[in-house]
């Protein structure tokens, strides 16, 4: 069992994720400046992403997308030094009719076994309304008041998982003000941009994070970064060749994905208040 925050060792930190490529592209650098320093690091994803897109038929066919999509998150995880990856074995899509007595309880494990100081997932809006975003939103929040509970599950105490308790959330966040001037320059090129595609269910004067929100700013150095990269490209499927992402040049991608930001969510979600703005995610502990 991995003691991620016992005493002598670092802090540790858990993305708690809905699909394959959620967390390359909302954290990878952190993750990567995180296991450079030592800290340990764990991925939770919910489904294996078997409905999304697949960029070249050569790479997958939606019979065996799943299986693929799994092999491309572990390798996206391994370019950032994350070697604890497990799925909650939920399909895709789906999310938001689970159980949710049964989906917190799969991710009350999973926060009792790793034990992690700091755990991110995303924000109550899903980034851009997909209902599996807004959905693990809402379990991951259910299951870290849960994980400190010695009354909830008591099956997992007795397996030996004992309770524990989360000391800093974060909600990983785009901002409104990036977003909206994205779509703008790509009107402005003919071009229509809705990020989310036809997963968002929210108006794009909704998505993202106002900046004014954000708590803390991670900013990428040139290792950080390329590992950043590496794991983005692991998710091959999803990478169609005519994606902004394929085409942009070294300076647009460094522009647009050198800075990861996120929300440090108050107490009693976090277990105090901790002092922001903020550019380290284990500051304080």
């Amino acid at each position: 069992m991995t003691m991620s925050d016992a005493p002598g060792n670092l802090p540790g930190i858990m993305g708690i994720f809905a699909h394959p490529d959620d967390e390359s592209f909302g954290m990878a650098g952190t993750l990567a400046r995180a296991t450079m320093h030592g800290h340990s690091a764990a991925i939770v994803c919910a489904t294996r992403g078997e409905v999304g897109e697949i960029a070249d038929s050569a790479l997958a066919t939606p019979e065996n997308l799943g299986q693929v999509r799994e092999g491309e998150l572990r390798a996206a995880c391994t370019a950032v030094g994350v070697y604890d990856v497990s799925f909650l074995d939920y399909i895709d899509g789906q999310l938001a009719n689970a159980d949710e007595d049964e989906a917190v309880g799969r991710i009350v494990s999973h926060l009792r076994r790793f034990r992690p100081a700091v755990v991110a997932t995303f924000t109550a809006n899903g980034g851009y309304g997909h209902p599996d975003h807004m959905a693990i939103h809402r379990y991951t929040l259910a299951a870290i008041a849960a994980a400190a509970d010695p009354v909830r599950y008591p099956e997992q105490i007795a397996a030996g998982l004992a309770p524990h308790r989360v000391r800093k959330v974060y909600f990983t966040a785009f901002p409104r003000e990036r977003m909206l001037a994205m779509a703008a320059e790509a009107r402005k090129q003919g071009q229509d941009f809705v990020p989310g595609g036809d997963a968002g269910t929210i108006p794009l004067e909704e998505m993202g994070t106002p900046e004014a929100e954000i708590t803390t700013v991670v900013t990428l150095n040139d290792a950080e970064f390329a590992a950043k990269l590496q794991s983005m490209r692991a998710h091959a499927t999803q990478m169609p060749s005519d994606s902004p992402f394929a085409q942009a040049t070294p300076e647009q991608l460094r522009e647009f994905m050198g800075r990861e930001t996120s929300v440090l969510a108050p107490p009693p979600i976090s277990d105090r208040a901790y002092s922001t703005p903020e550019d380290d995610i284990f500051a304080g502990l």
